[in-house]
């Protein structure tokens, strides 16, 4: 039960600095002469950029209906399985809550704004390999570390058995 209470506790922690990170940066940004912000010069920036109405580099932009109903689905199935898995595991656990957060982070913005507020320039990649990147934000992050955070358990932590089914729950849902 405490092991929940830390996931629910997770998800709302990171939910609420992806949302205060926009809601503080987005205006900042607005009253900064050109929209641009360095953070560590060459390497990373804060810069205002247009709502996002696609998903990763402009992926299904202007479809915010299928987004919207991607994103939920995503988050409904990633929470069946955290509420069906087995507690133990609990790097993939707080990975994929991870996830959750950031997944839920960006629908607030789609449903409340028609497209996702980013801020954070990835500078470096202009600066070091003369490419372009996406502008992208905190919840960005959280989906990229939930997967790293996945990634780490799957390579290094994973033992046969360690996921496993709760029976009882799965019985009970059957029955109703």
């Amino acid at each position: 039960m405490i092991a929940i209470l830390l996931e629910v506790g997770l998800f709302a922690l990171l939910l609420f600095i992806d949302l205060f990170s926009k809601g503080m940066i987005i205006p900042f940004l607005e009253q900064v002469s050109g929209g641009f912000y360095p953070l560590i010069d060459g390497v990373l920036s804060l810069e205002q950029v247009p709502l996002n109405d696609g998903a990763s580099f402009g992926f299904l932009s202007g479809q915010q209906g299928l987004l919207i109903a991607i994103s939920i689905i995503v988050i409904l199935v990633l929470f069946v399985g955290l509420v069906l898995t087995d507690e133990k595991p609990r790097l993939l656990r707080y990975g994929v809550v991870t996830i959750m957060a950031g997944a839920m982070g960006n629908l607030v913005d789609r449903i409340a704004f028609n497209g996702v507020r980013d801020f954070i320039d990835y500078t470096f990649f202009h600066t070091w390999f003369d490419a372009s990147f996406a502008v992208g934000n905190i919840a960005d992050i959280f989906c990229l570390v939930g997967v790293l955070m996945i990634l780490i358990y799957l390579l290094f932590e994973y033992r046969e058995g360690d996921i496993s089914w709760r029976h009882k729950r799965l019985l009970l849902w059957r029955k109703k």
